[in-house]
């Protein structure tokens, strides 16, 4: 059987399809990872064969138009107005990703000629080619704790949008709202209550996060306490490199206490450094390192919310204190807060325009990192989380599944 994946040409999107497209190669079948050129190195790397399909977006025009920052809704307006806006504008922008690799997938496709097209959620070219070709689609979820249904314009998640639709008519073929198949890597702690249902294929979420070595000094006990801090770069693409400012009133309040502070500054290590100045000397910088890896001797995390981060943390056990401004931040975060493995603070309180200077937030995060270090109840919950991911099936157990949809398909 041939699988072709195919992503949005981000890390954060092709990383949670790595232990199903693994798993799948290890059965014996051939599995291609298809993006746009901003994702050659990074799908190179995860050591799956890849190709290059289509043209990437100018990512940095999107985030230059500033759409992407929630503001708060207005009196009139309904409390989750905010997020409806941001959620719309991420709408066009990836139905602008899917025009841009729709034709070179196509082109691919029908080269290659696959069974199945497993796609990241919000990569609608994978559901387009699918339908022209006549073969399942599988989407294949983050982990995040609120199904994030892009395709779908109304609130009530039952009309699709008019702009996804026209991606089907380019094309001449009748529109697929739903895949064949939903992969969900987010346990059922973790789900939003009360969102509309999909019949999902459950899987563990396993931890991938790139190659990388594991640094001596991290083989070495502890003397104190280690807290991650990492705030990676999604933040930043949406809201510009004054949220590093945020970063480091976040690192020196965590720094206060008696513990060792990791700092992830990754790939963009020297222009991370160069805002944040001078750190205490119970902060210890550190460059690219598999979070997986690094969690495994952490007490505590401090990070904005991400799905990627926020999963690894909890297959990892880790309790965590999210500080949360976008939406799929304070989605996450909220779950971790109702299942007792995480706390969450407002990022608006680190506002420097605040009549405090912002002093609230860097109190708040030192609060919330204490109670975590103190309370045994906030590290009980992240342990109960994490055999709660432990108990789903590994992602081998979903291969025989899409086996079988082909074989509805040829049927």
């Amino acid at each position: 059987m041939r699988i072709l994946f195919s992503t949005y040409a981000a890390r954060p999107h092709v990383y949670p399809l790595v232990p199903t497209a693994w798993s799948a190669i290890a059965a014996g079948h051939e599995v291609r990872i298809a993006s746009t050129p901003a994702l050659t190195d990074a799908a190179e790397r995860t050591g799956i064969p890849s190709v290059t399909v289509g043209r990437d977006i100018d990512a940095a025009a999107w985030y230059a138009r500033d759409v992407f920052r929630p503001r708060k809704a207005r009196q009139d307006e309904p409390d989750d107005a905010a997020w409806v806006r941001v959620t719309d504008q991420l709408a066009l922008k990836q139905f602008s990703v899917a025009e841009h690799m729709v034709d070179g997938l196509l082109e691919y496709a029908r080269a290659w000629r696959p069974d199945v097209i497993v796609h990241d959620p919000v990569t609608f070219a994978g559901p387009v080619v699918a339908q022209v070709l006549g073969i399942p689609s599988v989407s294949h979820l983050y982990g995040m704790a609120r199904l994030l249904r892009l395709e779908i314009a109304d609130r009530t998640g039952t009309e699709p949008n008019p702009e996804y639709l026209r991606l089907f008519e380019r094309h001449g073929v009748e529109p697929r709202v739903d895949p064949t198949l939903w992969i969900d890597p987010c346990p059922p702690s973790l789900r939003w209550p009360g969102q509309r249902d999909i019949a999902r294929q459950q899987i563990r979420y396993v931890p991938y996060n790139g190659p990388g070595a594991e640094p001596d000094w991290l083989l070495r006990p502890a003397r104190r306490p280690r807290v991650c801090v990492t705030w990676g770069t999604s933040q930043q693409k949406k809201m510009g490199v004054g949220v590093i400012e945020t970063f480091g009133r976040v690192v020196r309040a965590v720094a206060d206490l008696d513990v060792e502070v990791l700092l992830t500054v990754g790939a963009t290590e020297q222009d991370h450094l160069r805002h944040l100045g001078e750190l205490p000397e119970n902060v210890r910088p550190v460059g690219w390192v598999p979070l997986s890896m690094l969690l495994d001797g952490c007490d505590a995390i401090v990070h904005t919310g991400g799905t990627g981060v926020m999963m690894t943390a909890a297959a990892q056990g880790v309790p965590q204190v999210g500080i949360t401004k976008i939406p799929e931040g304070r989605f996450n975060v909220d779950r971790l807060e109702a299942v007792g493995a995480g706390l969450q603070i407002d990022q608006d309180l680190f506002d420097a325009g605040r009549e405090d200077g912002g002093q609230a937030g860097s109190d708040a995060v030192r609060e919330a990192v204490a109670r975590i270090l103190d309370e045994p109840g906030l590290r009980k919950g992240a342990a109960a989380l994490r055999a709660d991911i432990e108990a789903q099936p590994l992602p081998a157990s979903v291969v025989p599944v899409i086996e079988g949809l082909t074989s509805d398909a040829r049927g």
